[in-house]
């Protein structure tokens, strides 16, 4: 089997690597646009340091899965067996572990604070062990509908508990990844999570490693000066290698692209319940810009149409940096397709 090849992100890497390593004191918001590589990326910290010794990666990944229910998160975070905590066996590509329970465990009848007490007990094993462990979880989000006895959001609670890991006990590092950004507006927002959480941005491919990669992999230097004006992600890059050797061209292969992202933003806007005008004033700002300030180019009567646009991933928000651009650049054409044809 072709194994997939990993794109560049040495920054990324080594930020990640170098966080994992130091004493847990935040809880590390990672997001993204849609496909920038940050399961990617994070996959391959933990493949890089899965050797040390000292580091021991409780990694979850819920795109993996429908959005769950309490029981299947109950089945999904923890493994029955004789141990405190327990390989997955079922990622065979690095190796991470799940918190463990004993074989008579009850999933049907438990706590909330039965839960949290496992996931610590398990957790202190490891730093009694002189090791650091690191708690991963990929499209966190997803848990956003689960709740406990007494109607406790699992989430809000998980995060009590992330933060009495980190910043107040010191005891293991938490990292969150998604490319939901309104869920990270959320998250930075939430007065609680104020002085408790750090936020990495992994965003597109720079333009002249986007370059460097292409021209590695054999594109010549008009494919690649063309390709260039509109890839910005790693995956985009491996379609391209892709399509080349099925005997389709870079133009042909970008063609399609925006013919489908703009076929895609059409099915939106004649589907939406938002007035066609408002959706077209909103995209009109990225007529001439790839990139506007929330603050100073969104106004308040405007928000709820960006939202829209936000949450159906034609958009992406970074509220850290208070700017709202497409997912891709691919996105930027189909969007000023629309314009011209309006």
């Amino acid at each position: 089997m072709q194994k997939f090849k990993f794109y560049d992100r040495e920054k990324e890497l080594n930020y990640l690597k170098t966080y994992c390593q130091l004493l847990p004191n935040s809880i590390l918001f990672v997001y993204g646009p849609k496909s920038s590589g940050k399961s990617t990326v994070m996959k391959k910290v933990i493949k890089d340091l899965e050797n040390r010794g000292d580091l021991v990666f409780f990694y979850y990944n819920l795109r993996e899965y429908a959005t769950p229910t309490k029981e299947e998160f109950l089945n999904i975070f923890f493994e029955k067996g004789d141990k405190k905590y327990i390989q997955n066996s079922l990622v065979i590509d690095i190796k991470v572990f799940k918190f463990g329970i004993e074989e008579n465990f009850d999933f049907n009848n438990v706590s909330l604070n039965d839960v949290f007490r496992r996931i610590k007990e398990d957790i202190n094993t490891v730093v009694k062990e002189k090791k650091i462990p690191i708690l991963i979880i990929d499209e966190l989000q997803k848990l956003k509908n689960i709740y406990f006895n007494g109607g406790k959001s699992l989430l809000n609670e998980l995060f009590n508990l992330f933060v009495s890991l980190t910043k107040m006990e010191h005891l293991c590092h938490v990292i969150c990844l998604t490319s939901d950004s309104l869920f990270i507006n959320e998250i930075y927002t939430n007065s609680s999570l104020a002085e408790t959480s750090e936020y990495y941005l992994i965003d597109w491919l720079k333009k002249e490693d986007i370059k460097r990669i292409l021209k590695e992999e054999g594109f010549n230097e008009k494919e690649v000066n063309f390709a260039v004006n509109y890839v910005s992600l790693p995956y985009e890059i491996t379609q391209l290698i892709n399509n080349r050797k099925l005997g389709v061209s870079v133009e042909d292969t970008i063609r399609n692209w925006i013919n489908v992202e703009r076929d895609r933003l059409k099915y939106l806007i004649d589907t939406s319940d938002i007035e066609e005008e408002r959706i077209l004033n909103a995209l009109k700002k990225f007529k001439d810009k790839i990139k506007i300030s929330y603050v100073k180019d969104v106004k308040k009567e405007e928000f709820s149409v960006f939202k829209y646009l936000i949450e159906n991933e034609i958009l992406f928000y970074d509220v850290v940096n208070g700017i709202i651009k497409p997912h891709s650049l691919k996105k930027i054409y189909a969007i000023r397709r629309i314009l011209e044809e309006r």
